[in-house]
């Protein structure tokens, strides 16, 4: 779990890379699953932090936490309007 904790911007940067590579590749559902993905990841650190940590490290996981929150809702609407733009341009808009 030390490295979970230790390492998540880590693997924030990494779920943003995948997601970037499938919407490279037209892969719609996988990119909107990594952007879900990425916000389960920081709900999974921000309520890890409340249970099971205490002190500046418990501030600093929830912070992290939120960051990615963010991040993800970020992708999530970086997602859509992407979506929303090569449906667009499927129907001849």
């Amino acid at each position: 779990m030390s490295f979970i904790l230790d390492n998540c911007m880590t693997i924030s940067i990494i779920f943003v890379i995948i997601l970037f590579v499938s919407i490279v590749f037209n892969k719609r559902i996988a990119s909107l699953v990594i952007s879900f993905l990425t916000v389960l990841f920081g709900l999974f650190l921000l309520l890890y932090s409340f249970a099971k940590i205490s002190g500046f490290d418990a501030l600093d996981i929830q912070i992290k936490g939120l960051l990615i929150i963010g991040e993800g809702l970020l992708l999530l609407v970086v997602t859509s309007v992407f979506i929303s733009v090569q449906e667009a341009k499927k129907k001849g808009l």
